[in-house]
């Protein structure tokens, strides 16, 4: 499948706009089984969705919806991006901070989005950057001697390797050189090189996320990869809230209210400076990794911590303005509160008081993909 087709049809309207009250999931997943017969897979999906939310403890419509769900994802660029059915589902929280409230109806289109964040190992290859650990536009292309390019680097060879069980410290540079009071220093001389659990296995940068990610360079990805039939792009708040969900009609957390812990979480990890491997921890009900923890996601939308008060019910997008994007998820230095499904966080495009990136030395930051119906590619700033 390589093409979207939204679905759509006003008579599919009831099942596609209901909030979920009063939903009677034997009935659901009646119309559900049925449509998949029929080869609507994608209205049968959104209908398993509602019995599932209204029964997640149902296990005859967790493993139906579930096996369709896996028909429906699509591996394309070397990721595999799992469906979310065009739908409703309650965004935000009346017990979260000021900026979550009021908890409200949202109705979104369907959309595909990244089983795991991206990698730095793959960052570099779809933007046909040199690998890791050199990470940096090919010569000749673009300008490779930046800053944030060269900085940036210094973090993701302590966080982002495979191997590696620890960075040395919360901004260790490994390696890097620059000159203080007229004398050489390499900070391998300050920090050391970062342990490994197999100090002879080969450097590779696939299983841990990119951090250290500008909003800008993660929008550039997703611009490199449109084509006029699919777009590739960050998801809004609102399609990251949902998929954050799982499916479940309620929960602070992707898996529901249980408080975090180690075995569904990377978080509260300070002290230990390190990323687990994206799959090392058990995904959640679109078969979606990290959703909780690991790294704070950029979204597309810009920051306004009203919003919700005015925002559209149908496909919102963020305001038009503001300096500030929106991180979403918490990561693995984080704690509990901050990993919800609803938790929002601002962050700067531009750190006045460094004079720079504020992304730029912050080893907890990266971002996902969207997959949507193709159209031109918008035109986007950070």
């Amino acid at each position: 499948m390589r093409g979207v087709v939204p679905v759509t049809g006003a008579s599919n309207e009831w099942l596609l706009s209901g909030d979920g009250a009063g939903d009677d999931a034997a009935e659901l997943l009646r119309v559900a089984r049925d449509l998949e017969k029929s080869g609507e897979l994608r209205l049968a999906a959104t209908a398993y969705d509602r019995a599932y939310r209204a029964a997640a403890g149902d296990s005859e419509i967790a493993s139906a919806r579930a096996a369709l769900l896996d028909r429906l994802a699509v591996t394309e660029h070397g990721m595999n991006f799992r469906y979310v059915p065009a739908g409703t589902f309650l965004m935000g929280s009346d017990h979260g901070d000021s900026d979550e409230r009021p908890a409200h109806v949202v109705r979104l289109d369907e959309f595909w989005i990244a089983a795991t964040p991206v990698s730095w190992g793959a960052f570099c290859h779809l933007m046909g950057w040199l690998p890791p650990p050199e990470g940096r536009p090919k010569p000749g292309t673009e300008d490779t001697d930046k800053l944030d390019i060269f900085m940036t680097n210094r973090i993701r060879l302590q966080y982002c390797e495979d191997l590696t069980t620890g960075a040395l410290d919360w901004h260790a540079h490994y390696p890097s050189k620059w000159t203080r009071g007229g004398e050489e220093v390499d900070s391998r001389d300050l920090f050391g090189e970062p342990p490994r659990s197999d100090p002879t296995g080969p450097w590779r940068y696939e299983t841990k996320p990119m951090v250290s990610v500008s909003w800008a360079d993660a929008d550039a990805l997703g611009q490199r990869l449109s084509t006029p039939d699919v777009r590739y792009c960050l998801p809004t708040e609102a399609e990251w809230e949902r998929a954050a969900r799982g499916g479940r009609a309620s929960g602070r957390y992707p898996w529901g209210d249980d408080p975090p812990t180690p075995q569904l979480c990377d978080f509260s990890r300070f002290n230990e400076f390190s990323i687990k491997p994206m799959h090392e921890l058990p995904p959640n009900g679109y078969g979606l990794y990290g959703m909780a923890g690991s790294v704070w996601e950029w979204t597309a939308d810009r920051y306004d911590a009203q919003y919700y008060r005015s925002s559209p019910a149908r496909n919102p997008a963020g305001p038009d303005t503001g300096a500030h994007r929106v991180l979403r998820g918490g990561s693995w230095a984080d704690c509990a509160e901050a990993v919800t499904v609803s938790f929002r966080m601002s962050w700067p495009i531009i750190d006045e008081r460094r004079g720079g990136p504020a992304w730029c030395l912050t080893p907890n930051v990266g971002f996902r993909l969207c997959r949507k119906a193709g159209t031109a590619k918008p035109e986007t700033s950070a």
